[in-house]
């Protein structure tokens, strides 16, 4: 069994924006998880992330259903990877989403080694 990490965007959402006037477009989520192949992993991920949204954000169903897209998957070691401090981070814009992203896609800095 291999641990993957993987990234995934939800679109076409309606989540109260707490008054501002921006819409929340949509989330980038994060998931670690360990599974027999890439194929399984993300049909595991998809599901879970739908069932944690229904339970959630969407009990009253008033939300919507999100459209899930993989951004990114990469084998990891799982002793090397830290899990994510939050299940979902919400934009509002482009440039949200593309900074959400590039978190979880960009390298960690290895505090062991020396640049």
């Amino acid at each position: 069994m291999m641990h993957y990490k993987i990234v995934l965007t939800g679109s076409g959402i309606l989540v109260d924006h707490y008054g501002s006037p921006e819409p929340v477009m949509g989330f980038v989520t994060c998931r670690l998880l360990k599974a027999d192949s890439e194929k399984l992993a993300i049909a595991t991920v998809k599901r879970d992330i739908l069932v944690q949204w229904n339970q959630s954000f969407n009990a009253d169903r008033k939300a919507g259903l999100p459209k899930l897209s993989v951004e990114h998957i990469a084998t990891v070691h799982p002793l090397l990877t830290r899990k994510p401090k939050h299940d979902f981070y919400f934009y509002v814009s482009d440039e949200q989403r593309e900074a959400h992203l590039e978190h979880f896609t960009q390298p960690k800095r290895r505090w062991f080694k020396k640049t």
